[in-house]
């Protein structure tokens, strides 16, 4: 509980140090940033509590809360590199508070043992598919701010804490950079997925593996009309919730129902 305590401690710490860097009239470099380090260290101390509350498992064993702790320790790791970028140190901000909401039901569940044998390709598969969720978080995470600049800079007001946003071509430039990794991980993680599925019905993947490839055939279509189409602004914002929405009931919808309601387990 004490470990659990101080991950929190840190990480919001070190979100208060990424907004307040993000108000200082003249930014410091990254490796002079207070924040980096806390997030940093926050980071570490989310990856030993989260190992530990898994470790007990002889094979690769996680429940609902430690899969979000898991996708939220990719979500602080994305808030960490944002402190790089004075300009997007704000963000750095957010995903770091984000990241202390994933991770405080960490171990909170008993351990559900999703395959009997795993192997590489399981591992491979959880921990991409937590990190393409994490990637569509923070993507989602950007539309929200967009909106926000947007509806900011409509209505005249420049000030306060949307002043310190980056432009809007560079918090869209992002976005897309982001969904693009995202995309990526999902493609494999499906890829490496379909090694290890016998029995789709049988190991109570359908409704999973079918809002998945949703999710993938919505981001698909989003980066190709990007490419194709020049897509942006609030076309680009609704197929990325969208998307953002399908993976998570794929992911935590179907494990919460299967975990919770029905006792049952993935595998």
């Amino acid at each position: 509980m004490l470990s659990g305590f101080l991950v929190i401690l840190l990480y919001l710490v070190a979100a208060a140090a990424a907004l307040h860097a993000a108000r200082r009239a003249t930014p410091l470099p990254a490796l002079r940033e207070p924040a980096l380090y806390l997030a940093a260290v926050a980071l570490a101390a989310h990856a030993a509590w989260l190992y530990a509350a898994i470790a007990a498992s002889v094979e690769l064993s996680l429940a609902l809360a430690d899969s979000a702790s898991l996708m939220g320790l990719a979500v602080g790791a994305g808030g960490l590199l944002a402190v790089f970028a004075p300009s997007f140190r704000t963000v750095a901000a957010v995903c770091l508070g984000l990241a202390a909401l994933l991770a405080a039901g960490t171990g909170s569940l008993p351990p559900t043992q999703e395959l009997e044998a795993g192997g590489w390709p399981i591992a491979v598969h959880v921990v991409l598919a937590m990190a393409s969720a994490a990637m569509f978080t923070i993507a989602a995470v950007l539309v929200v701010l967009l909106a926000l600049q947007d509806s900011a800079l409509r209505g005249g007001r420049t000030d306060g804490w949307l002043a310190t946003l980056p432009p809007v071509e560079s918090l869209e430039r992002a976005l897309f950079s982001v969904i693009g990794i995202g995309f990526a991980a999902l493609t494999v993680a499906i890829l490496a997925g379909l090694l290890f599925v016998t029995d789709l019905f049988a190991q109570h993947l359908v409704h999973k593996t079918v809002l998945a490839l949703a999710a993938w055939a919505i981001f698909a279509c989003l980066l190709f009309g990007r490419w194709r189409f020049g897509w942006r602004g609030r076309k680009a914002a609704r197929y990325t919730i969208a998307g953002f929405v399908v993976l998570a009931i794929a992911y935590f919808g179907s494990k919460f129902v299967l975990e919770i309601l029905l006792g049952r387990h993935w595998g």
